[in-house]
């Protein structure tokens, strides 16, 4: 049994042809930019948005965590227990909990109904979150169950969980779409709670796997896309050129703002989503240290 928040299909992104994308629940690192904040915990959270909400009071009967100020449903979460019930009650989608439980059958049963399609485009399913390796023994699992039915295999990960996840995905002939967020350990810690040499320590190792790695760079402007930062990203990817499959650039995108408030929290960064100009000068910086890199949409 593990814990998802989310299940999307027809995925064009995140892997090799079309793919069916699971969420899971629980994150070690804590990055300033969470694109998807309602991951980070490992158990269900509250979604509730105040636009949508009308305050027409179902949702308050039995629950000590809510009441009406000002024509507004105010929500103390210190006593929300995330029991589900003002989800069922709200007629206009501004409750909903974010995660449930689920088997690994369950999950495949879902996942197996598109088979067709990742045979016909050479896709699969992709694991991400939240961080798959948080829950180690259920992502492999899922790994497994998939390669036995001849489905492509991916995890999307920040490089962050026990080695032995890594090696028994590796074992399996997993893709490894590896985030790579700053090489400078100390700036990395600022920005994602942790410093990055244990994780450069699980890239190493799956290089010297040769396992199928994408790396993936999540840059933010005026955050982690200085010069500086770019031309250490730049010389890694030189100095282990031929190790990986292809090197992808991330543009930031503001999603996560909303969502983290929706959370009941307030975002600790805050921008506009990179912009074009953002993108011409990142590829540039890129190709003038003679490293080519692909950017995703």
């Amino acid at each position: 049994m593990g814990t998802i928040f989310n299940i999307q299909k027809f995925c064009l992104h995140d892997g090799d042809g079309i793919r069916t994308n699971v969420f899971l629940k629980g994150c070690p690192l804590r990055c300033i930019w969470c694109h998807n904040p309602e991951g980070l915990e490992s158990t269900p959270s509250l979604s509730f948005s105040q636009s949508r909400c009308t305050a027409c009071g179902r949702c308050l009967p039995g629950c000590p965590a809510r009441k009406i100020e000002d024509g507004k449903i105010v929500i103390d979460r210190s006593l929300c227990t995330v029991c589900g019930k003002c989800a069922k009650a709200c007629l206009n989608g501004a409750c909903e909990v974010m995660g449930r439980e689920a088997t690994v059958d369950e999950i495949m049963d879902d996942v197996l109904k598109d088979k067709m399609f990742y045979d016909r485009s050479g896709g699969g399913i992709t694991l991400s979150g939240g961080e798959p390796s948080y829950q180690p023994e259920f992502s492999l699992e899922l790994l497994e169950r998939s390669k036995e039915a001849g489905i492509g295999i991916a995890v999307e990960t920040c490089g962050a969980g026990p080695r032995p996840f890594y090696e028994k995905a590796a074992d399996l002939g997993t893709t490894f779409l590896f985030d790579l967020k700053c090489m400078d350990p100390e700036r990395h810690k600022k920005f994602t709670g942790a410093d990055n040499r244990y994780i450069l320590g699980t890239l190493e190792y799956l290089f010297s796997r040769g396992a199928d790695v994408v790396v993936r760079m999540p840059l933010i402007p005026g955050v982690n896309d200085t010069d500086e930062d770019i031309d250490a990203l730049a010389s890694y990817l030189k100095e282990n050129e031929g190790r990986y499959r292809y090197a992808e650039i991330m543009p930031y995108h503001s999603l996560g703002v909303g969502k983290t408030r929706k959370l009941g929290g307030e975002p600790a960064h805050e921008a506009e989503t990179a912009g074009e100009e953002d993108k011409k000068r990142w590829l540039a910086r890129f190709e003038k240290n003679g490293v080519p890199v692909r950017i995703s949409e």
